[in-house]
Formats: structure tokens, sequence, C-alpha cells
């Protein structure tokens, strides 16, 4: 036991160390924030949970460390009168996969899982009994023991409910699975006798054995002399079968939950979409890089994705208007139930009454460029500039195509080639979340406005996307580099007449962020100071450029804001709006 004792220390310091040093870090940023005392009671909290997940991988690195070898004499002695020898190879088999499955569930004990500290709990109290079955090890049944006071102890922070499966935390598993195998395997040979095999092994021999073992290729050459040889081979192929299993469902859980879950919410997100939408948002809620809360009544729903553990809700929920404050007073105990920061981007103004009732604040991120359809013109002096490029190009001989869906084959071939070499420019790059990207089944699927060139070819393009009723909105929008200036602004001429022909009221140009505020209008401080920064940023991003490109069109603006806690998570969901955004 004293081995096992020094290897356990050996595992523990280091990791305690890393815990209690960052949650004393925290605890000195936190002192002169508001509400201390709650952060330091959560931090403390924190500090706990991480013990408990210590402990947690501890017992389960002794369960497999107590299985390596054979048990004191005496005490086999005395099982021996109780129980057949196959009882306590039994006994060894149930230690072996209870070990594995404590390591693997430290992960979701220090991550706060309501699901682990159950599974945790049996395992713990299972391990007591093996202990005591296969070698009389109460050493490390106290070890249990004390894991199992601790998850008693700590239970009510254990909240959060299972994740939705995703690629990034099955293959973290996938690693972990395999690399516990490995750590069993290359232990187990290192640290067997001569007489089990007759071999002295020495690391590379244990590391190459081990390996031989995971392939499940085995070695012929192995020739157990000892009982307790022949059941190290047999517990090496269990532990390797049963990391492959764990393994290959960590990494087939995500595809499974894609194919039978996410196909149904995306329906049911679509028909409600068609129903009750009001933002031209709406529209992307139906992409796959989407999950979906939906309220009790299946009426109304919100799409988000989960970045820098913040559940990202693009946009307002979609339904009945009287479902919008319960809708997200749902989701944001949803977030709480999941260990996750929330937040909401891009929302409209409609509802800030609403998030101000549960507690949350609002930052305006930037203004939709509205054009009013029944009363756009050329005419008049305001707009000489755009009527001049836009007469020069019709002397040029460019025209402009709109293409219906389904857009031909060919003109998805050329908008591809002009996309590509727009995304050759400088700070060009597909994005996601609050846009689509070139794909040529979305492109093919959406009304396409192509700038034609007198040798017939496309040199800018912008397709356009469904909102509220009467209105449109654009998404890609994108030209190639050697085409005339004023090229994106005469296919934008020519799709506000053609729009405001087919009858629509409004054309939305989507959103300058962080254009400044508009004159009598409401603003926290925070919020002048975030817009202050970013706008001097401008030569990094060009955030006035890109609104005086959409004010030549609009004919108003509409607010559009994050929603979050407090200006403590604006860091964070910085973070999480960069990493939901990328492809």
């Amino acid at each position: 036991m004293n081995e096992k004792t020094f290897l356990f220390a050996i595992l523990a310091i280091p990791v305690f160390q890393f815990i209690w040093g960052k949650a004393k870090r925290e605890n000195e940023l936190a002192r002169n924030q508001p509400g201390m005392e709650r952060k330091r009671y959560m931090l403390s909290q924190r500090l706990w949970i991480g013990l408990v997940a210590l402990v947690t991988f501890g017992s389960g690195v002794i369960n497999l460390y107590s299985v390596i070898g054979p048990s004191l004499p005496e005490r086999r002695a005395i099982l021996l009168e109780i129980f057949p020898l196959e009882f306590l190879h039994l006994s060894r088999f149930f230690t072996v996969l209870s070990g594995f499955a404590l390591v693997i569930s430290s992960i979701n004990i220090y991550k706060k899982k309501k699901r682990a500290w159950l599974s945790v709990m049996l395992l713990a109290s299972s391990s007591i009994i093996f202990h005591l079955t296969k070698g009389i090890d109460y050493e490390e049944a106290t070890l249990s023991l004390v894991l199992l006071t601790l998850l008693w102890l700590t239970r009510k922070n254990f909240t959060v409910q299972s994740n939705i499966p995703d690629w990034r935390w099955g293959v973290m598993r996938f690693g972990i699975a395999l690399l516990a195998a490995f750590a069993y395997g290359v232990a187990g040979f290192w640290l067997l006798e001569p007489k089990e095999f007759g071999i002295n092994f020495h690391l590379s021999d244990a590391i190459y054995r081990t390996l031989l073992f995971l392939t499940l290729q085995g070695d012929a050459r192995l020739t157990p002399h000892t009982h307790y040889a022949h059941w190290f081979l047999d517990s090496l192929y269990l532990i390797t079968l049963t990391g492959i299993g764990y393994s290959l469902f960590a990494l087939f859980r995500p595809v499974l939950y894609r194919f039978r879950s996410v196909p149904h919410d995306r329906a049911l997100a679509a028909e409600i979409v068609g129903k009750y939408s009001r933002h031209a948002l709406d529209y992307f809620k139906l992409w796959p890089d989407k999950s979906y809360f939906f309220s009790p009544s299946r009426q109304s729903f919100i799409a988000y994705r989960v970045g820098a553990n913040y559940a990202l809700a693009l946009a307002d929920p979609v339904g009945p208007e009287e479902e919008m404050e319960a809708t997200i007073r749902g989701f944001v105990a949803f977030c709480q139930e999941h260990d996750w920061g929330v937040a909401f981007h891009q929302v409209l103004p409609n509802f800030l009454p609403v998030y101000k009732n549960l507690g949350l604040r609002k930052l305006k991120v930037g203004e939709d460029a509205i054009v009013d359809l029944s009363r756009f013109s050329l005419e008049g002096s305001d707009h000489r500039e755009l009527r001049r490029k836009t007469n020069h190009l019709d002397k040029l001989g460019y025209t402009i195509q709109n293409y219906a869906p389904p857009v031909p084959e060919e003109i998805v071939a050329q908008a591809k080639e002009v996309s590509d070499e727009w995304l050759q420019f400088p700070g060009r790059r597909e994005r996601g979340f609050t846009l689509g990207k070139f794909e040529p089944h979305y492109v093919r699927s959406t009304p396409l406005y192509a700038a034609i060139n007198p040798d017939g070819k496309i040199d800018a393009f912008v397709n356009i996307v469904p909102s509220q009723k009467g209105e449109m909105g654009i998404d890609l929008m994108r030209r190639r580099a050697e085409a005339p200036v004023g090229i994106m602004e005469y296919v934008f001429v020519k799709i506000i007449f053609a729009l405001k022909a087919k009858g629509y009221q409004r054309f939305n140009m989507t959103m300058a962020p962080m254009s400044g505020f508009q004159e009598r209008e409401e603003a926290t401080p925070e919020e002048r100071a975030i817009h202050y920064f970013f706008q001097h940023l401008n030569f990094i991003f060009n955030f006035q450029g890109l609104r005086q490109f959409k004010a030549k069109f609009a004919s108003f603006w509409e607010p559009r804001y994050a929603i979050y806690r407090n200006a403590l998570d604006l860091p964070r969901l910085a973070l999480a709006i960069r990493e939901v955004s990328e492809l």
C-alpha cells in the first residue's frame, strides 16, 4: 500500500496545486468586483469540485494499479477459504473496469455533470466491495469510501445535464480511453516479476507489448508461467476491448445524434420560422451549425451554438409573442443546468424590456441598414453618385440577371469562381453563425442576382434570403478583383428596383457593426466605451467603411443588440462570438 500511496501522491499533488492556484488567482481577481461574497463562495465550491474530480481520477488509477500486482499471500489465503479462485479473478476484472470508468468519469465530475455524479457514486460503492473481495485491500477501499463521502457532501453542486454530443468531446474521450488502456498495459508489463512470464520487461518492452495488445495482435511469444500471468493477459484484453468500445461510442454518438435528433428538430424549427419569422437572421437559424431549444408548447424555439463554454443564441426566439419571456427564461435555466454562460446576439429592440425583466443587460452591437423600397429613388442630389455609377456601367454593357432557384449549375460554377477570387482579398474568409457560406447546394436554393459583363461572364453577385413578410435580406455579396469600381453599388441598385417591382416593402442590407449611436438614443457607459474603442481601431476593423457603403442606400437604421448577464462576461462573450463564427 505504501507504493500505491506514493503513486497517488505523485499524481495528486501537482494537479491539486494547479486547482488551488487557479482558484486562488480567480479569488484575487474577484476581490474588488461586485458580489464579492458570492464570488468567493462560487470559487470555494469550484475548489471542492476540483478536489472531488481529483479523488475520482486518483481512485480510478489506484483501482487499476491495485490489480497489477498479486494480492498479499496471507490475505489471499483468508479469501480462498471463503470464495473460490474464480470469484477472486472476477473481482479483479470488475476492479479493472471500475478503475477505467472512474478515470473517464473524472472529466464529467469536474464539469459538475449530474449523471456522472450518480455513476461515480455507484462505481465508488462497488469498488469498496471489489477491493475487499479481491484481496482484502482495505487501504484502497478506504479511498473509495473517502470518494463516496466527498460525493455525498458536494451532491448539491452536481446540477449540470448532459451536453449535446459533439466531435470535439468525442475525440477527447477517445484519446483518454486509449491513454488509460495504454498506461495500464505499460505499467502492468513493466512492474511484473520475471517469474510471471520468464522475462524481465524493460520500459521499451512494456510499451511494445502493450501496443501489440491494443491493436489486438497479441504476442504469441508470451507464455504465462503462473495463474496471475494468465489473468493479467486476460485483463489486458478486457481493458483493450473496453477502451475500443468506449472510444467507438464516443466517436459515433455525435453522428447518431445528428441523424436521429437534428433533422426532426430542424424540420420543426423551419415550420415555426415559416409562421413567425421577424428577421432575415431567422433564415440562418436553420443552418446545420445550430442546435435548438424548444418551448414546452413546441411553438417557439431558440437557435444557438456553444463556444467558449457560452450558449450563444442567434437573435430573439422565434414563435408567438406571448411565449417570448417564458421561452427566454427556460433557455437561461437550460444553460445553467449545462454550466454554460448565456448570451443572445443581434436581437431586435422589440423585446429589450423582456430581457431586462429577466435581469439581463444589453450592448448595442450595430445597426441594420433598411431600405424603404416605396421611397427609394435615384433622383435628387443625395443619390447623384449612385446614379452616375449605374449609368456608367449600363453604358459599358453590364446587365443584371436574376436567377430564381434552383439556380443553373453553370451559373453556380461561375459564382464559385467569383467567390474563390473574393476570398483571396486580404482579411476575407468564410464565416458562419450569422451568415451563410458559399456551398453550391445553398447558393442553388436562393435567388441570385449577378452582374454580367459584356463578355457574358459574372463579375459580381449577391444572393438574397427571405425575412419577415414584405421584406428580403442579403447574405453573400462578392466580386472579382478586376471588376470595375462601383460594381457592388450597381448590383444593389438593380436588386432594389427589382424587389420594388415585385411588391416588397423593405430590403435589409444587414448590420453595420459598432456604428455608434443615433441622437437621443439611450446607451449605457460601457456601450459608449466599447463603441469608442472599436471605432478607433478602424485601421484594423473597417466598421466605418462598411457603414458608409450601406448608408448610400439606407432609408433608416434599426439597432441590434447583444444580451448578456454582466460586464465581466463581455470578454468571454467576444471569444464565444469569434469561436462560433469561425468555420
